[in-house]
């Protein structure tokens, strides 16, 4: 009987013995597990921010080259300014500076050759002691009181003083009849220096000649003498 007891304590001592073992290594078992999840766990973790970290590491890299990118094309931006400008201020060196030639004097008109101020006086063809003809031989009865000029034109015909040759032509200014140009083609004893009247202007005849009378402070300018 108490063999018995002694095989059924041992067997119940084998038994917690186990029982305890068992348990020992379940629970090392959950507490390798539990740190290998943890292990994992950390692992995953360091991975990402190390990831993280690298995405950024890179965005870096692409902003500085950016940045060196447009700093480049900026530098080389100026370098071309700079070459242009050199360029035009070459051209600018080697051109020759004309110089515009002053502007040709306005054209008045012919020069006056000679200025008389006296009175104008008016006679026809048909006057006391005149014949149709003027001195120059050109008759004028038909009333044809003006003359063709190569240069002037159709022009008035004045007697003038024998100072005065044939051909010559006279602006007549401040007269009754206004400013004409004129040309010395008869004489007559009314006329010249010395006598009542400086010039005298043919008209048609007599009567039309004294509708016009006597025109004083007369400027006569002489700008060709003779033909």
């Amino acid at each position: 009987m108490k063999v018995f007891n002694y095989i059924l304590s041992f067997i119940l001592t084998i038994g917690v013995i186990v029982y305890f073992v068992v348990l020992g290594t379940q629970s090392m078992k959950s507490t390798t597990i539990s740190t290998k999840l943890d292990i994992k766990k950390l692992k995953s973790s360091e991975f990402l921010e190390y990831a993280d970290n690298q995405k950024k590491k890179e965005e870096t890299v692409l902003d500085i080259e950016e940045e060196t990118e447009e700093n480049t094309m900026d530098v080389e931006v100026e370098e071309e300014v700079e070459e242009e400008q050199e360029v035009v201020e070459e051209s600018t060196t080697d051109e020759t500076v004309e110089v515009s030639a002053p502007a040709p004097p306005v054209d008045t008109g012919p020069k006056v050759l000679e200025t008389q101020v006296g009175s104008l006086s008016g006679y026809g063809p048909d006057c006391l002691g005149c014949t149709g003809f003027l001195a120059n031989g050109r008759d004028v009865r038909n009333g044809n009181i003006y003359y063709s000029d190569a240069t002037y034109g159709t022009v008035r015909i004045l007697a003038g003083d024998s100072k005065y040759p044939y051909g010559t032509i006279v602006r007549v200014k401040g007269s009754r009849l206004s400013e004409f140009v004129g040309i010395v083609l008869d004489r007559g004893g009314a006329v010249g220096f010395g006598k009542s009247h400086l010039f005298d202007l043919l008209f048609t005849s007599s009567s039309e000649a004294a509708k016009y009378e006597v025109s004083y402070n007369t400027t006569f300018e002489i700008l060709r003498y003779g033909y």
